[in-house]
């Protein structure tokens, strides 16, 4: 049996109430995910979405020097929720590590949840602009980090680089 909190911990359905959360309970499901599966790869096409319940997903990007780890999420986290929002491949690969656990809601599920139900559509949706507009501000604050640092980072003794 799942324990069930884990919905209003995630912050993308925190907001439901509990006949909403419910609804989400009856088209998703657990899948236990053995250390190093790749639950999707970059590219894949976006089936749904994930929260994880235990362990760790690394999301990371593959480049010509090897694998870069974009960010580590630990339970209560959801990743893969830009298949709701547009229908592009995946932009990133998930990789299970840690014990993994997820809940899977299938995407074709919750977009007719959501078609269905005004309420919990807009429920989700803000939370969902909230968690991306944050990721948005880290996103800006690290840009401007190594902006910084290759302005005044030592590799020019000449002073800063002209601005773009």
């Amino acid at each position: 049996m799942i324990d069930t909190s884990f919905l209003t911990k995630s912050p993308l359905f925190q907001n439901l109430d509990e006949t909403e959360r419910a609804q989400i309970l009856i088209i998703g499901q657990v899948k236990k995910v053995k250390d190093g599966t790749v639950i999707f790869r970059e590219g894949d096409a976006g089936d749904g979405l994930y929260i994880v319940l235990k362990g760790s997903i690394r999301i990371s990007k593959r480049s010509a020097t090897g694998e870069e780890a974009l960010a580590v999420l630990e339970p209560h986290a959801y990743f893969g929720e830009m298949a709701l929002i547009d229908s592009t491949p995946r932009a990133a690969d998930a990789i299970a590590f840690e014990g993994t656990e997820v809940f899977f809601i299938p995407l074709k599920e919750l977009r007719n949840l959501i078609e269905g139900h005004h309420q919990l559509a807009l429920k989700i949706l803000y939370s969902l602009c909230e968690v991306l507009a944050q990721r948005l501000r880290e996103t800006n604050e690290r840009y401007m980090s190594i902006f910084t640092i290759a302005q005044w980072g030592g590799s020019n003794p000449e002073g800063p680089l002209p601005m773009p």
